[in-house]
């Protein structure tokens, strides 16, 4: 009996006759051989930016605690999406959350009012 192409046989221990049957290469090696596997299996565009993030990339992207965004989303208070039960964040929606807590810049000198009495 020949083996089949690709397949090797390796002794399952020390001085044991049991055989088992390994592939040649790891079905992981074989699909980062025809193309690259998304890091947490998340769609991407062709520029492999992720089209949707979760709650702990957007954080890290707005420098913000993932739990605090979460329950901001929760609320409705920031825009988001959720599939299902999932919470995503379109790149939109992180701009959005940024350019919502623009503070407009204060003039020069004293900003302070002073109650007269």
């Amino acid at each position: 009996m020949s083996p089949r192409p690709g397949i090797r046989r390796s002794l399952a221990g020390h001085g044991n006759s049991e055989r088992r049957v390994t592939p040649a290469i790891t079905t992981r090696e074989a699909h980062q051989a025809v193309a690259p596997c998304p890091r947490d299996n998340q769609v991407t565009a062709p520029d492999t930016k992720p089209v949707l993030y979760t709650a702990e990339q957007a954080a890290e992207l707005l420098q913000v605690r993932p739990s605090w965004l979460r329950r901001k989303a929760t609320a409705r208070a920031v825009p988001c999406r959720f599939l299902g039960k999932h919470l995503r964040f379109a790149r939109a929606d992180i701009d959005a959350i940024a350019d919502a807590g623009l503070q407009p810049a204060q003039r020069p000198g004293n900003t302070h009012r002073t109650v007269r009495q």
